[in-house]
């Protein structure tokens, strides 16, 4: 990996990137595409999605190199690039309740975890928490059954003596809620230092 170039080279590599120059924009990779994959995966925890993220960000500036300004930190332009790609990924993948219960196994897995940012951290579990109080009560103590004592959808049946279909039913809808609430309150930054970092 190379080292990061400094400020007149970047400025220099950006004017360059800006005409066209392949040269500039192989050197702009090469330099920067290992530090770029390591912010991914640290955000996504996926080799292939990560790689993907990359490729995508240099695609990206490529396509819009006119749009980047020599004066400005060309480090920082990719990496906004770069953590702006992966964020609509997982906008995408939200929609999608197993990713989302994936997240949540990740969340309670790094609950010990250090974290850079404390107050980001309690942020959203006093949002998760909110979320989850608000819930109906029915479907408030399915979701802490599956959830908090990781019993399966015919164990919460049978403890509450109800259908698996009504398990499941409720669980999905209050994954539902959840993940809406976090996209409305645009959480998805916090998410993912909570989370991934």
């Amino acid at each position: 990996m190379r080292e990061s170039l400094n400020k007149e080279t970047t400025t220099l590599l950006a004017k360059r990137i800006r005409k066209g120059d392949i040269k500039a924009f192989d050197l702009l990779y090469h330099t920067y595409s290992q530090k770029l994959y390591g912010f991914a995966f640290s955000m996504l925890k996926n080799h292939d999605d990560a790689k993907e993220i990359v490729q995508d960000t240099f695609l990206k500036i490529w396509e819009k190199r006119e749009m980047i300004n020599p004066a400005s930190s060309l480090q920082a332009f990719l990496f906004s690039v770069l953590y702006h790609t992966a964020i609509d990924l997982i906008r995408k993948r939200f929609k999608d309740d197993q990713y989302l219960t994936y997240l949540q196994s990740q969340f309670h897995e790094n609950e010990s975890v250090t974290i850079e940012e404390p107050a980001y951290y309690q942020e959203l579990i006093r949002i998760l928490n909110k979320v989850i109080g608000e819930l109906p009560e029915q479907r408030k103590k399915i979701y802490l059954l599956s959830r908090e004592e990781g019993l399966n959808h015919k164990e919460i049946a049978e403890k509450l003596n109800i259908s698996v279909k009504t398990v499941e039913n409720q669980i999905t809808l209050a994954l539902k809620t959840i993940r809406k609430q976090l996209i409305s309150n645009d959480l998805l930054g916090l998410l993912l230092l909570t989370i991934f970092v």
